[in-house]
């Protein structure tokens, strides 16, 4: 009887959990920070801001992991959000990843994977920042005129230094879950030294080749990592990026980006399958295209096929990962021409979904479709390029992209209450 009424006791809790997320969600999407701003965009189509589920879409797969997550804890969930330049400047991604913490506080896994960018002498994330006093070359995955591997992140930094450091530091204040208890450095397979002279450090290991470790007894907000090159064989010490993770499992939102890169600079990086392993992602948010579809001839055909390979890869992973593609956003061709590519893109992501039983955040159409770049530009959300955002225009496409995903998670708790 008492175990009964235990059971009984906790399924009703649940039940209450449930009810208190389904209403939250409502709460959320009716009540976000940017509602003032709806009636002076009057250009944007918020009643198309949805996700377009294919028929056979495994999206509930998702959803009920994130439910599990909310109302249970101590579900571990990945989301990769992959793309070009809108990705690698980790403003768009940033605000999707802010806004999914601050849903259902203690729910964060950790920042995720991140890389040193500035080393390398490019932009990246504005809260995680490397510095190092050695020299680095970068490799991306946007050129095929090197044979360097290729990390996660389809790019990688290479030192021939006898000894160095590079250092790692986040802004807790502005980036609340980018502080860590754990930092795993993904690397090539050498013999250099690695090792962090910190009071708080527990311990370093080595999982697996090209993977090490360090984990900390408390949380940090920086790591100074000493390389060394012990011999002669090793003459460079390759760098894939890091990963970095708190002590409670939750949520990660990996955001994974080289300027330039199209679907087929991904599926330049070998063993692909593998090095998403150290992921295993959950949901796949694939906003690769509009560096494919900047010519004068898109080939809609050979997009497809680029992008099957590329999801046969990620499935390889993860069998089970929940695929969402984000079509284009407007854009002029050469600054000067709209670039009407945007439709045949759209055109093939929903016949993608519908291949691979995921969906389509439609982005082009809810910008207001051809030639709203110009709208968005007069309004200080676009750059004078007319294919790039400004730091305002990601932030809200990042919060609509959000308010998508968290109407549809509601729809499917209310389906499930």
């Amino acid at each position: 009887m008492i175990i009964q009424n235990i059971k009984r006791q906790n399924l009703m809790n649940k039940y209450i959990l449930t009810f208190a997320v389904c209403v939250f969600i409502r709460n959320v999407s009716i009540g976000q920070t940017y509602p003032h701003e709806y009636a002076e965009y009057k250009f944007i189509k918020y009643e198309e801001n949805k996700l377009i589920l294919s028929k056979e879409s495994n999206f509930n797969v998702f959803f009920k992991s994130l439910n599990n997550l909310f109302i249970e804890g101590g579900k571990e969930i990945n989301i990769i959000h992959i793309g070009g330049s809108h990705i690698q400047a980790d403003i768009w991604s940033q605000r999707i990843r802010e806004r999914f913490f601050n849903l259902v506080p203690y729910s964060s896994g950790g920042r995720g994977l991140v890389f040193p960018y500035r080393i390398i002498k490019t932009n990246g994330a504005p809260y995680v920042k490397f510095t190092s006093n050695g020299s680095w070359k970068g490799y991306r995955n946007t050129s095929s005129k090197h044979n360097s591997e290729l990390g996660l992140a389809g790019i990688t930094a290479k030192t021939k230094d006898s000894i160095t450091t590079l250092s790692l530091s986040v802004d807790s204040k502005k980036c609340l879950d980018c502080s860590f208890t754990s930092l795993k450095l993904l690397h090539g397979n050498s013999t250099h030294c690695l090792s962090i002279d910190d009071d708080d450090l527990v311990s370093i290991s080595n999982e697996e080749v090209g993977l090490t470790t360090f984990l900390f007894d408390k949380e940090k907000n920086s790591a100074t990592i000493k390389i060394n090159k012990e011999d002669s064989v090793n003459k460079e010490f390759a760098l894939y990026g890091a990963v970095l993770e708190k002590s409670q499992t939750g949520l990660q939102y990996h955001s994974i980006g080289v300027n330039g890169a199209s679907v087929p600079s991904y599926l330049r990086i070998n063993s692909f399958p593998k090095k998403l392993n150290q992921i295993k992602p959950d949901l796949a948010i694939l906003s690769i295209g509009i560096n494919d579809a900047y010519v004068e001839a898109f080939d809609k055909e050979r997009f497809m096929k680029n992008y099957d390979s590329l999801i046969f890869k990620i499935k390889t992973s993860n069998p089970d990962a929940v695929i969402l593609f984000t079509t284009n956003n407007d854009s002029y061709y050469k600054r000067k021409y709209p670039n009407k590519n945007a439709f045949l893109v759209k055109e093939a992501m929903i016949e993608l979904a519908e291949k691979h039983n995921g969906a389509v955040w439609d982005m082009f159409g809810v910008m207001g479709g051809l030639g709203s770049i110009k709208k968005w530009q007069d309004k200080g959300l676009a750059k004078s390029d007319k294919i790039h955002f400004t730091h305002k225009g990601y932030k809200l496409i990042g919060d609509l992209l959000f308010e998508a995903i968290i109407n549809s998670y509601g729809d499917y708790v209310r389906e499930h209450l």
